[in-house]
């Protein structure tokens, strides 16, 4: 089942690479301002699903705590580069952004505890 979720995680991880390089070559970042939305969702999913694939056993604060410090270390990661510091609402954008990481991660933590982690 573990690996399972590392192809889903892999899948995931190849969609969000294919729709920010077709974002980035049709401006659908400028043009569709939920588009970051659902990147951020679809991120999520997919650090949630590495996550559990990774993990030994049943363990919900290893499992947020590693999923919190990738999605934080990512708008870091985004503000150190200055993706979206030019934005009007900046604090705004980044909760969002956090928002929609953790509830991707939510569906992959219930995918996770109703497949792997069932009988733990």
């Amino acid at each position: 089942m573990r690996l399972r979720l590392l192809i889903a995680a892999f899948i995931f991880s190849v969609l969000l690479a294919f729709l920010e390089q077709l974002a980035l070559a049709k401006f659908l970042f400028w043009h569709y301002m939920w588009f970051d939305t659902v990147m951020h969702f679809i991120g999520g999913l997919a650090i949630g699903t590495l996550v559990a694939a990774v993990l030994p056993r049943f363990r919900p604060v290893w499992y947020m705590l590693g999923v919190s410090a990738l999605a934080v270390g990512w708008e870091v990661f985004e503000f150190y580069f200055g993706n979206n510091i030019h934005t009007r609402n900046f604090y705004f954008d980044t909760s969002v952004d956090i928002l929609m990481d953790a509830l991707g991660a939510i569906t992959a933590y219930a995918l996770a505890r109703t497949t792997i982690w069932r009988f733990a």
